[in-house]
């Protein structure tokens, strides 16, 4: 019974560690204004919405904003939303550990 106890309590403590290690540091995400300049949009201005073409759906006309402050993006014609590692996500087609290790932010 001790056994049993001791190895449940060594494997809590693993996993505990491993849910500790590799926190996100969101303070580490890139500037908004650099990280989309190398998608090919420049952002003016230091805060608020700027309206782009959108790159996830044929767009004739701008109809994706994007937050210059915070980074967040909407699409007001094909729905497609979220921040700075959405947008990698979905421009990459990469799932949410790859944009992660991709864009350095990564505790530890």
């Amino acid at each position: 019974m001790a056994d049993l106890i001791m190895d449940y309590l060594k494997k809590n403590k693993q996993r505990q560690a491993s849910t500790h290690q590799g926190r996100l540091d969101k303070s580490r995400l890139p500037e908004p204004r650099h990280f989309y300049s190398a998608y090919g949009f420049t952002l003016k201005g230091s805060s608020g919405w700027q309206m782009v073409k959108c790159p996830f759906h044929d767009d004739a006309h701008a109809s994706m904003g994007i937050n210059r402050s915070h980074g967040g993006f909407k699409c007001h014609a094909c729905g497609v939303s979220g921040d700075l590692i959405g947008f990698y996500m979905q421009y990459h087609q990469a799932d949410f550990k790859s944009a992660c290790n991709a864009l350095n932010i990564k505790k530890g």
